[in-house]
């Protein structure tokens, strides 16, 4: 009688390490699907990073130490514009 009850635990013991064996290789399978997304992510944030420094450089900040006035009378008081480009008369505004 002692010996039947070994074998059913013994059977029982052999499904369970089974079960585990399972359970831990597609817990890796989870693991290293999460690490290849967190590598992604944080090259997609280093790119958007960069992208935006690029993108803000191609302005030019022009800075004005004294007060002065451009050539249709505004009034340009130290601190900084924004340079654009060269303005075409058709993109001028007429008072």
């Amino acid at each position: 009688m002692d010996n039947i009850s070994y074998e059913v635990h013994k059977e029982e013991m052999d499904r369970l390490k089974y079960a585990h064996e399972g359970e831990t290789a597609m817990l890796e399978i989870a693991n290293k699907r999460a690490y290849i997304l967190l590598i992604i992510m944080f090259i997609a944030l280093i790119l958007t990073n960069a992208g935006w420094i690029i993108h803000e450089s191609m302005y030019e900040d022009i800075v004005v130490t004294e007060n002065s006035q451009d050539g249709e009378g505004v009034n340009i008081i130290g601190g900084g514009d924004v340079n654009y480009g060269s303005e075409t008369n058709d993109n001028k505004s007429t008072p």
